[in-house]
């Protein structure tokens, strides 16, 4: 659906010469919380994007150390955007933000935004506190 709706506020833009604001704004606020949907799984199954030309030379005892570095680094920025948002849901909620066109409550986005990151955050700390052991072949 999402997928149509963007491509019906290009047609409109684009083609008809009438921008559809409602779409535009629709759109980023859909985005947003689509887009940390996959955090949790992505880390999950150690499916971020890595460049490992430097770290693979390296011995297995550093190789476990630079991961533990990073996994530690996640939880952190985990913290972080939970604490935001959290934050924000409950201040959308409390001072009833609305959307600037559609008149959306904002709420509506943080919350599962909040949700996300706070799964993430605690899957991050898990990993942390229970590394995983990779095979030989594994960087």
């Amino acid at each position: 659906m999402e997928a149509f709706w963007i491509t019906w506020g290009v047609f409109t833009r684009y083609v008809l010469r009438s921008p559809d604001s409602m779409v535009t704004e629709a759109t980023a606020l859909l985005l947003v919380p689509l887009a940390f949907v996959g955090m949790a799984h992505a880390l999950n199954d150690d499916a971020f994007p890595k460049v490992t030309i430097l770290i693979a030379k390296f011995p297995e005892r550093i190789r476990s150390v630079i991961q533990l570095f990073n996994m530690a680094l996640m939880f952190l920025i985990g913290i972080f955007f939970s604490i935001v948002g959290v934050s924000a849901a409950f201040r959308t909620y409390n001072a009833g933000n609305t959307t600037d066109v559609l008149e959306w409550s904002e709420w509506i986005f943080w919350v599962p935004i909040a949700i996300f990151i706070v799964v993430f955050t605690i899957l991050a700390l898990a990993l942390l506190i229970f590394p995983r052991r990779r095979n030989q072949g594994d960087v």
